[in-house]
């Protein structure tokens, strides 16, 4: 078994607690907004303003949610 912090760390972590699960599915969430992000070429704006990168990342949200509420609508089935 390694020895330094980390790598104990990693083999004592309770995997199976609300708490982990919890910080995992926030995790995860930020990590496939990240992907989207990436695929969209949008990743790393070129802003210096605190209020510039708010509106960026507000609109990147509603790029996302966008896309995503298109995504459901063409599968389901169109009314008749």
């Amino acid at each position: 078994m390694p020895t330094s912090i980390g790598a104990r760390l990693r083999y004592t972590l309770d995997r199976d607690s609300d708490q982990y699960q919890q910080l995992y599915r926030e995790r995860t969430a930020v990590e496939r907004i990240n992907a989207q992000a990436l695929a969209l070429g949008i990743e790393r704006p070129h802003l210096r303003n605190r209020a510039a990168i708010a509106n960026h990342n507000t609109l990147l949200y509603v790029l996302i949610n966008l896309r995503f509420s298109q995504r459901l609508r063409e599968c389901q089935p169109s009314p008749t």
